[in-house]
């Protein structure tokens, strides 16, 4: 008999979403319904099924129901109507306890129930109940986000207007994007683009080109919504989208050409046209901490450096040149999103 009149109030609701649609003359919205079975042990002490009925009913299900079974495993499942999805919820009543999908609940924490039934309506059951990795994102979610900011980018940027390169990539992605007051003056400004970064993926550009800008890239995504990328002040930011990441392979495997021998004879050369013939020869792209340097006065341009070797790999020379400025500076390769390389160079 309950399976008969579950089935006939589905019927229903298929039947009435439908009405609904011709009566606007347009599609209904989708959204999710989300009913709640909750089943107590036939040995539980008498009364205890009813309370928790009645505690249910105010924590946001569209539909309660409840049976007598031995407990068994929490589930969630969810079915597709027309315009609808009905998301069911089963839970067990153990000891004073309410077992669900993602959590154990005492009679007490009707909020605590709320809060989880209000996300499985919102993200579906798939996302509410995944394992939220760095930003908050599913691994899934990253990995969408991941695919979208490894797209290239496909024009030369250096000595443009950080803030229109800004919009260029960020369009280019169809993200939503949202600024703090410290980024929207920011990207009005005047900053140009100090390296070049066509080539490089947009994920690795836009952090480099935000960096001198005091700004961070955040990726967030607030529940039952799309995901947004937030460019704001970076003291206010705990967590932001990295300029490249770490290698996973040993270095001469990752960039292999700064591993080259040459013969180098210089004396008293500024610093940045050494590393600017070093970067042409090796063919691995060069990007500098600016935000580092201005904060500790470094001025590539005006440390001369000596540097006399009759073989000496790219990367070996680099070292040694950055170790005679003062302060001394430090090299990390990393790789953008498509596992480009590049030489990151900071203070040390």
């Amino acid at each position: 008999m309950r399976i008969r009149f579950e089935i006939s109030f589905l019927v229903l609701v298929v039947l009435w979403l439908a009405f609904a649609d011709l009566a606007c003359g347009q599609p209904a919205t989708k959204r999710r319904m989300v009913y709640l079975e909750v089943s107590a042990d036939s040995r539980a002490p008498v009364g205890t099924q009813q309370n928790w009925l009645q505690m249910l009913q105010n924590v946001g299900a569209d539909k309660v129901l409840s049976k007598t079974a031995r407990p068994g495993t929490p589930a969630i499942e969810e079915n597709q109507l027309s315009n609808s999805t009905i998301v069911r919820v089963t839970g067990y009543i153990v000891g004073n306890q309410l077992k669900l999908p993602g959590g154990s609940f005492s009679m007490g924490d009707q909020a605590g129930i709320r809060a989880l039934l209000q996300k499985f309506r919102d993200d579906g059951a798939k996302v509410a109940l995944a394992e939220k990795k760095a930003f908050g994102l599913t691994s899934e979610q990253l990995v969408d986000l991941h695919a979208i900011f490894s797209k290239p980018v496909e024009f030369s940027t250096v000595g443009l207007n950080a803030g229109d390169v800004i919009g260029k990539l960020f369009r280019q992605t169809g993200l939503k994007v949202i600024l703090d007051p410290t980024a929207r003056a920011a990207v009005s400004g005047e900053e140009k683009i100090a390296d070049e970064l066509k080539g490089i993926s947009i994920g690795t550009a836009l952090a480099a080109i935000v960096r001198p800008l005091g700004v961070v890239v955040e990726p967030k995504r607030e529940q039952g919504k799309s995901l947004e990328i937030h460019l704001l002040d970076s003291r206010s930011s705990e967590e932001n989208w990295p300029i490249g990441w770490p290698i996973d392979r040993p270095p001469v495997a990752a960039a292999p050409t700064l591993f080259d021998q040459i013969p180098i004879e210089i004396r008293n050369f500024p610093l940045d046209s050494v590393l600017d013939a070093i970067e042409k020869k090796s063919g691995v792209p060069f990007f500098y901490d600016h935000n580092t340097f201005a904060r500790n006065g470094v001025e590539l341009s005006e440390v001369k450096v000596t540097l006399v070797e009759k073989k000496v790999a790219l990367l070996v020379a680099v070292s040694r040149v950055l170790n005679q400025s003062e302060p001394g500076l430090s090299y990390e390769i990393r790789v953008d999103e498509n596992a480009r390389p590049f030489l990151w160079i900071s203070v040390r």
